[in-house]
């Protein structure tokens, strides 16, 4: 009888366990792949503050146009993958024992993509309390992929934008902080139903 017990309450926290992850994820299926655009950036971007508790953040990508082939009404969806090459410091002082926070900035016609993941403002957490360069460490280059999925829908126009952004935030109290991209590509995947 215990043995029943048992595997019954077993069953019991793995259906428990499915839902949770059914709820945590988004599946889409039965997509197929329309165009791919490739972006290649051999520009650096800078976003600096110098404040304790500040944040900054400034253009990496784009904006670019992306075309969804689909007739006026109807979606596609975007796969965004983003390979960026970045350095985070401090700004002043002694060396902390925690860096900033680094984080890219996901726009589609100028809005945080609809599935993401990303926050409600389009932020993709990709580092936090790391120094890759500063007054005292040596400088670094560290790749940062990400990767996001946006809905889009054709309304008056099958046009749409795509931009990023990088940034930093002194989550520490170090008064400042900064993150560089330095070369970079993305690739934006289209598909449609």
């Amino acid at each position: 009888m215990k043995a029943h017990i048992v595997v019954g309450f077993a069953l019991m926290a793995l259906s428990f366990l499915a839902l949770r992850t059914m709820e945590a994820q988004t599946v889409i299926s039965n997509e197929t792949l329309v165009t791919t655009t490739f972006v290649v950036n051999k520009q650096s971007a800078t976003a600096k503050c110098g404040k304790s508790g500040c944040r900054a953040m400034t253009s990496m990508i784009g904006p670019i146009a992306v075309t969804c082939p689909a007739p006026i009404g109807q979606t596609c969806t975007f796969h965004i993958a983003l390979d960026g090459k970045i350095s985070t410091e401090y700004r002043f002082g002694q060396p902390p024992t925690m860096g900033p926070a680094g984080f890219y900035q996901f726009l589609v016609d100028s809005a945080a993509p609809t599935i993401g993941p990303t926050d409600k403002d389009g932020n993709y957490l990709f580092e936090k309390n790391v120094l890759t360069t500063g007054e005292f460490v040596s400088s670094s280059r560290q790749s940062y992929p990400a990767s996001v999925l946006a809905s889009v829908t054709n309304s008056g126009s099958s046009s749409h934008t795509i931009a990023v952004n990088v940034g930093c935030a002194d989550t520490n109290g170090f008064a400042g902080c900064a993150t560089t991209a330095h070369w970079s590509t993305m690739r934006v995947d289209v598909f449609e139903p």
